[in-house]
């Protein structure tokens, strides 16, 4: 009689079997003390890879998990810190607004400017206040920096504003004692993302310092629309001469229309209003 070996294969496994249940019933009847001499036999040669295998596992889950809560921390207190940020910004916005109408000695209405992502959006801006609020169109917009543009056409409840960047913008310019007048249109762009204006039809004789605060002068007859002493921005260098004729200056706007949330809109009769901004200067 010859074995094969599939038949030697399953009588090693059926040995090894009985071996086993010989063992696992030798250590149930056998005493505690040699139960735990076993265990710990065990455990310290056969189940030990195992077992460092395992404990390498929970340390590396407990890591992560302790990096997942760090990291959400970290989140929720940038996220805080951003939100608290902007509140600030906005809060400051919002005093400069009423310090400014309690400035103005005339009629006006308060608007929140309604950003849109549009080409034109660096030329025009929607202004959540209309005709039911009195707004009218070519009136005046100003923040509290100083001029923003003019009312183009309203609705009911909305209004769409031209602003200081739009290439049709021109208005009558001074000094703020009106001993120099000009007019202020735009310059265009100073590198990518700095728009600038120009003063221009200066007397040759009249020379302006660096520095030099710009301010609306009222001009342009009896439907003028910028009242006297709005803010325009201030010089910066000389543009361009045309000897014996007159300059042309570089002029920082007082307002970048990016940075504003809330304008006022000139409603009233128009009057000076130097002293309104004029006070702002140190």
């Amino acid at each position: 009689m010859s074995f094969t070996p599939d038949r030697f294969s399953t009588r090693r496994d059926t040995l090894a079997l009985i071996l086993c249940l010989l063992l696992s019933v030798t250590a149930r009847v056998a005493p505690p003390a040699v139960q735990d001499s076993v265990s710990r036999a065990i455990s310290a040669t056969v189940l030990a890879p195992f077992l460092w295998v395992q404990e390498e596992v929970e340390l590396i889950r407990a890591s992560r998990g302790r990096y997942a809560l760090v990291v959400e921390s970290r989140d929720a207190a940038l996220v805080t810190a951003f939100m608290a940020q902007a509140l600030q910004e906005e809060n400051e916005r919002l005093r400069e607004l009423l310090a400014l109408s309690a400035r103005l000695p005339m009629e006006h209405v308060s608007a929140e400017v309604l950003h849109q992502a549009a080409p034109t959006s660096g030329l025009m801006m929607v202004l959540a206040a209309g005709r039911q609020d009195g707004v009218v169109p070519r009136a005046p917009v100003i923040a509290p920096g100083g001029l923003m543009g003019v009312v183009r056409s309203v609705n009911a409840r909305s209004s769409v504003a031209l602003i200081w960047t739009h290439p049709d913008f021109r208005v009558s310019a001074m000094t703020l004692d009106g001993s120099v007048f000009g007019i202020v249109a735009p310059r265009g762009a100073d590198g990518p993302n700095t728009a600038l204006l120009e003063l221009r039809g200066v007397p040759y004789q009249d020379r302006l310092q660096p520095g030099t605060k710009i301010y609306t002068s009222g001009l342009g007859g009896p439907s003028g629309v910028y009242p006297r002493g709005i803010l325009i921005g201030e010089i910066l260098a000389v543009a361009e001469e045309l000897e014996g004729w007159s300059r042309t200056y570089v002029v920082r706007p007082a307002v970048h229309p990016a940075a504003v949330s809330h304008v006022v809109v000139l409603t009233g009769p128009a009057v000076d209003l130097r002293a309104a901004f004029s006070r702002q200067e140190p």
